[in-house]
């Protein structure tokens, strides 16, 4: 677990292994985005279990904020089916949504207003409280950053928090 500033943000960091996996699946599908859902019981990774979920975003027209289309090389939409699946595997282990992640080829790691948007509900509060989301940048197939966005509850807004890429060899 990892908290950042005076304890307002809480971000239950996953390990190594788990990091691996999530950048395995993103330089796999580039030069699409890549997306996914750790679940397991907050704050013991022992529990977590990455679960790759298919991006849907060339089969649903998708806009961002700003009305512009995307298609799955700039955007995700994950495929309800697989989500509900994830989410009933959780709930049968007593488990929460630890994490959210996907991939941002040929971009850094940021939150878009895309991502903001698709994590709040109406009233600008995360939609999944507790939840952090994670983002990976893919450049030429290879994974340069990653960073955690946690919600923050002073700020009102998500905040991003540095994740170390694991080392591996060449």
């Amino acid at each position: 677990m990892t908290t950042t500033g005076e304890g307002a943000v809480t971000v239950h960091a996953l390990t190594a292994e788990q990091l691996a996996e999530i950048i395995r699946q993103a330089e796999a599908g580039y030069p699409e985005e890549t997306c996914g859902i750790v679940i397991g019981k907050p704050g013991s990774p022992e529990t977590y279990q990455v679960h790759q979920v298919r991006n849907v975003a060339n089969l649903e027209q998708q806009q961002d904020t700003r009305g512009i289309e995307r298609d799955a090389r700039t955007a995700y939409r994950m495929d309800d089916r697989e989500v509900l699946r994830v989410l009933r595997e959780a709930d049968e282990a007593g488990w929460d949504v630890v994490t959210f992640y996907h991939s941002h080829p040929d971009h850094d790691a940021y939150f878009s207003a895309m991502d903001r948007d698709r994590a709040q509900r109406a009233d600008h509060e995360p939609l999944w409280p507790g939840a952090t989301y994670l983002v990976v940048s893919v450049r030429d197939g290879r994974a340069r950053e990653a960073q955690y966005f946690a919600w923050d509850a002073a700020r009102k807004d998500f905040v991003a928090v540095a994740a170390s890429l694991p080392t591996r060899e060449r």
